[in-house]
């Protein structure tokens, strides 16, 4: 998409009182609701990984569908005031409050999480889920790929 394409995509979604970050948690939702209903995928499989703004709005799908088990962090903003743009969203919360939320959820992170997200942390004791409130070296780790039965494939 160029830059003018871009450009003209946010005015538009402005003009129908949204922000493309909000339309953005929308269409994760929808692939939540076709993972679950086409493919018949199990509730407690579900996990969204996010890098940067995409991870938290994986976080605001997840509170949004509790079918998600996971959420996998990569390199997260600290606060709405770096990303992503949400509607009067810092007029409520911030995203420390909103990773506490997801408690008792997992919540990994791929990076050292900002400062901020210590509150989370606090959250996840004060749920008894502090176990779930993770860092991980990789995407597979996290995923705990390991654990997992091997997929067989019938032609």
């Amino acid at each position: 998409m160029s830059a003018a394409e871009y450009r003209d995509f946010e005015r538009t979604a402005a003009w129908v009182g949204r922000t493309i970050a909000g339309m953005q948690v929308w269409d994760i939702l929808r692939a939540i609701q076709w993972i679950r209903d086409e493919e018949k995928l199990s509730p407690a499989s579900i996990s969204i990984y996010g890098k940067g703004e995409m991870g938290i709005l994986a976080l605001y799908a997840a509170l949004f569908d509790e079918r998600v088990q996971q959420v996998i962090l990569n390199d997260p903003p600290a606060s709405h005031w770096q990303g992503p743009a949400l509607l009067n969203v810092l007029r409520v919360t911030d995203i420390a409050e909103v990773a506490g939320a997801l408690a008792p959820r997992r919540l990994v992170s791929l990076t050292k999480l900002p400062t901020q997200f210590d509150y989370a942390k606090q959250i996840y004791a004060l749920q008894r889920a502090p176990d779930q409130f993770l860092e991980s070296g990789s995407l597979p780790e996290a995923l705990e790929l390991w654990k997992q039965p091997t997929a067989k494939f019938t032609p």
